[in-house]
């Protein structure tokens, strides 16, 4: 009843999901870049600082160079990378779920050129599996106006979930490696002035960027949940009949300038973590999106 399973493997929108990603990869690459100076760094400067004390001065000045770098130079850097990423996948959104361009919320379109140059190594002919089937296939067989939103709902889940059990880790990994400092100062018997200077002060970067982390993912995947429990109800009343296609699909843009601005913004994610939880998360979001279009199903054998 609509071609969303067909346009979103076209070559146009699989080039663009490819420039996306090539986009990402760097941008989670400045991103281990950044974990690798925040963490390690001030980890390996705070343990080796307690058996050789004369290190003490320069590893408090690494510590503050880096917190210094991490916000000018690092978070700039992935902010200009997420919002040209965003453009990319809303354009990507814009074909395939026949939705009109936002220029005031999105800005200009990605040039051709541009997208040529993030996608050269693309390959038509082997296109990857990954990117292949974005939509579940079986939102083909609603209306459009319906479809649009298991498509945006659907997103909306799937990113919010992964970003609240990321945020758990992120908090997880910040209180274990306090509670390991704390234990390191007492086994060599610290004092507290020399566990806040010498242990303390110089992994402060690291237990600052995971709490960081854990808020701004969380605060990420709360708002990611408002917008689907707002589409959620535009759902009920688009399978009752409530809204009008014309409505329905007015407010489906209404909900896509949300999920644009919210992938413009959100940090990134590490491609493991995505990896890791891929395959779990693909099966639920196909799941439910079955289970929506089953209750249109079961509405229109009721009536």
């Amino acid at each position: 009843m609509n071609n969303i399973p067909e346009v979103q493997n076209q070559e146009p929108q699989q080039r663009l999901l490819w420039a996306r990603r090539n986009l990402y990869t760097t941008g989670k690459r400045i991103l281990s870049a950044q974990l690798i100076l925040t963490l390690a760094i001030p980890i390996l400067g705070s343990i080796l600082s307690i058996w050789l004390t004369a290190l003490k001065p320069y590893v408090a000045l690494v510590s503050l160079v880096i917190a210094v770098l991490d916000p000018t130079i690092f978070d700039r850097w992935q902010k200009k990378i997420r919002s040209q990423a965003a453009r990319l996948q809303e354009q990507f959104d814009c074909a395939v779920l026949s939705l009109p361009w936002d220029e005031f919320t999105a800005g200009r379109r990605e040039e051709y050129e541009t997208i040529h140059q993030l996608s050269t190594s693309f390959d038509p002919h082997h296109p990857d599996p990954k990117l292949l089937d974005w939509y579940p296939q079986i939102v083909g067989t609603v209306p459009l106006h319906l479809a649009r939103i298991i498509c945006q709902r659907t997103n909306l889940w799937y990113d919010g979930k992964l970003r609240r059990q990321y945020a758990g880790w992120a908090l997880a990994l910040t209180i274990a490696l306090t509670f390991l400092l704390l234990g390191i100062a007492i086994y060599t018997g610290l004092t507290v002035e020399s566990f806040v200077v010498s242990v303390l002060a110089p992994a402060s970067p690291i237990i600052i960027w995971g709490l960081r982390e854990h808020f701004r993912q969380r605060d990420t995947a709360d708002s990611l949940d408002g917008l689907r429990h707002a589409a959620e109800a535009l759902w009920e009343r688009g399978r009752s009949g409530a809204c009008a296609e014309e409505e329905c699909t007015r407010q489906s843009r209404q909900f896509q300038d949300g999920i644009f601005e919210r992938r413009s913004s959100s940090p990134l994610i590490f491609s493991w973590i995505y990896n890791l939880r891929r395959n779990t998360l693909e099966q639920s979001m196909n799941k439910g999106a079955e289970e929506l279009i089953r209750e249109i199903t079961v509405n229109t054998l009721a009536t």
